[in-house]
């Protein structure tokens, strides 16, 4: 005679919504190996031109590198545009460089790893802010032989600090868009930082990916700064030079240490900080420089990009530090 047997067990709703969760945990698992796979894969089959057959203007060597530069026609004094962190390197400035008042000289660079400039896509100094200072510095050296003024967006002007830093004598003024020298990396830059998903990631939002456009003009459904198609049409070429993702993704990878920088208390020369209130920097770090520049005086935008929607504020303080 058999006995008594223990009901079966059912699944209390807290046990199914477990597996539930581990199910759809294994499920975007699989699918991030599959995209990840297949997108580095494909990143080599998309970006297939070459520098070295591109028809530049008037580039510069430096240190084996050749670097594309931009110079507006006349006998001003030169402003040197530097600008952030983006594939199409000194595209977006053009608007910008174009505006300037009576007597100035626009110069739009793109930084080494950017724009129509060689690709690095390998870990190098060139990649931190001083190394990057350092090749821009030889690139002012070799072509102008009187100061420049140096404005710099973002990592720009991270290192443009670098080359006020190292050419004093170069540099009679300098202008700084919405940088932060406290920034930390965003949950986006902390995946493109991965090793292997992270190269993936890049492409996905800096350079040819699906959401790379959106990434470009962030608030452009906000009312702020929106390409135009002939923008975007150059975007889609200049995401497709040979070693994009990679520079970037190896540019991404680089140490947060690596973007302070040497000493901005040595700087001497005349320091407008363009402030674009509605933007990503915080007042917090505003108020920093504040503390540390003797010589800055801040130009507020209300505007998310000064550089993009407010050519006025940002030629203010060109001027100032002009004299």
């Amino acid at each position: 005679m058999r006995g008594l047997q223990p009901p079966p067990k059912t699944d209390t709703p807290s046990r199914a919504v477990a597996r539930i969760l581990v199910l759809l945990l294994l499920v975007v698992a699989a699918g991030t190996v599959i995209y990840t796979a297949v997108t580095n894969q494909n990143i080599p089959l998309v970006e297939d031109v070459r520098t070295d057959g591109l028809d530049l203007a008037s580039p510069s060597e430096v240190d084996g590198l050749t670097v594309n530069v931009v110079e507006e026609p006349g006998d001003g004094v030169p402003v040197v545009f530097l600008h952030d962190v983006d594939v199409t390197g000194s595209l977006p400035l053009v608007p910008l460089v174009e505006d300037l008042p009576d007597g100035y000289r626009g110069v739009r660079v793109d930084m080494p790893g950017f724009g129509y400039s060689d690709r690095i896509p390998f870990d190098s100094p060139i990649h931190t802010a001083a190394g990057m200072g350092e090749t821009m510095a030889a690139m002012i050296d070799e072509r102008f032989d009187e100061p420049v003024i140096l404005v710099g967006v973002g990592f720009g002007g991270e290192v443009a600090a670098e080359v006020a830093l190292a050419r004093p004598e170069k540099v009679t003024g300098l202008v700084l868009v919405d940088v932060d020298f406290e920034d930390g990396a965003s949950w986006v830059e902390l995946l493109e930082s991965l090793p292997w998903v992270g190269r993936a990631a890049t492409y996905t939002w800096a350079t040819g990916g699906r959401f790379s456009l959106d990434a470009w003009s962030p608030h452009c459904e906000e009312g702020g700064w929106c390409p135009t198609p002939e923008q975007g049409a150059e975007r889609g070429f200049i995401a497709s030079i040979a070693g994009s993702t990679e520079s970037l993704h190896s540019f991404v990878r680089r140490p947060a240490a690596a973007l302070a920088p040497t000493n901005l208390d040595d700087i001497t020369m005349p320091v407008g900080y363009v402030w674009s209130t509605d933007g990503e920097v915080p007042e917090e770090s505003v108020d920093l420089l504040r503390d540390g520049l003797a010589g800055l005086t801040v130009f507020e935008s209300a505007t998310y990009q000064a550089h993009l929607e407010d050519f006025d504020t940002v030629n203010q303080a060109i001027t100032a530090v002009a004299g």
